[in-house]
């Protein structure tokens, strides 16, 4: 009966996430794209080339690029069934990307940011595969245990990437900029003063460590850096607009207006939030009647 009760739950709750995959793709159509000259204020789309100023490297495959995120999963075993445990995650949300469209240049300040972008690196453990030494590495560093030679638990190891030079699509909330300062320069020594501050302050440190084990491990470090970097965000878009040799800001407006970052073409990703809509609704509508018919028949029996 429980099982029962779950899957519909499930059921439910994809049948929503296909509405909301919906008015997704409804909105992508809707907005016209512009160019970053004639950009208006408001929610934008923009379609062009990602740059870095910053040198960004991800941390499982130590990848050059100008975004990345990545996740660390345990296939936990229940009975028959099992399911995938995230025992590591992390981005780099915290360092800007600039958006060129030819006509000018945009800075893009990722958080808060919906990302709909393929898996660039994928690879599950097994018997009888070795682990990279790469990813050796990175768990070593982490102090994550991953078993041995032998060992039937699996890991998986996920990581996606925005490349420089690759085109990238953004919807989001663009704000002016006038000033002759270089808006990303400033913006990277406000970041770096304040996270040596906080390296500097042992109490703060203290929170930082969230498992409360006495590292700082990768994890615990990048959710520091996402949350100061967010106050410093914050702090800016309230004071009066800085900028240098770009056009315009586009970060996450209000919190119920969309903000979407994806490396897929305009046309593949209309196709891609339309493939997960109607598979959330329909598949979703089916299993929970589906659960709802089985409930009823075990009802109709008593």
């Amino acid at each position: 009966m429980d099982v029962i009760l779950i899957f519909f739950g499930i059921g439910v709750w994809f049948f929503f996430w296909g509405f909301m995959r919906l008015r997704r793709k409804r909105k992508i159509e809707d907005i016209p794209t512009s160019t970053v000259r004639s950009l208006a204020m408001g929610l934008v789309e923009l379609i062009g080339t990602a740059k870095k100023k910053n040198v960004v490297i991800s941390p499982l495959t130590k990848t050059e690029c100008t975004f990345y995120r990545y996740t660390v999963e345990r296939y936990h075993s229940s009975g028959r069934s099992g399911h995938w445990v995230t025992i590591a995650k992390g981005d780099s949300y915290a360092t800007p990307l600039w958006l060129d469209d030819g006509t000018g240049k945009a800075l893009i300040f990722l958080q808060g940011a919906e990302l709909i972008m393929p898996v660039n690196f994928e690879f599950t453990t097994g018997f009888g595969v070795n682990l990279p030494a790469n990813l050796e590495e990175f768990l070593r560093n982490n102090n994550i245990k991953y078993g041995t030679f032998f060992s039937s638990s699996k890991m998986r190891f996920r990581e996606w990437h925005i490349f420089e030079g690759e085109k990238i699509y953004v919807m989001g909330t663009a704000s002016a900029s006038s000033v002759e300062v270089d808006l990303m320069e400033t913006h990277k020594n406000k970041l770096i003063f304040r996270l040596e501050a906080l390296k500097q302050d042992s109490k703060k440190m203290a929170e930082v460590d969230i498992d409360k084990d006495g590292k700082i491990s990768t994890e615990e470090w990048d959710a520091a850096v996402k949350k100061t970097e967010q106050g410093l965000l914050e702090e800016e878009l309230k004071a009066a607009p800085i900028q240098g040799q770009l056009d315009a800001v586009v970060s996450k407006g209000s919190s119920k207006e969309v903000f979407i970052i994806s490396n897929y073409s305009q046309k593949d990703l209309v196709q891609n939030l339309t493939w997960q809509a109607v598979s959330g609704v329909f598949g979703g509508a089916a299993l929970s009647i589906l659960m709802l018919g089985i409930l009823l028949s075990r009802f109709m029996r008593r």
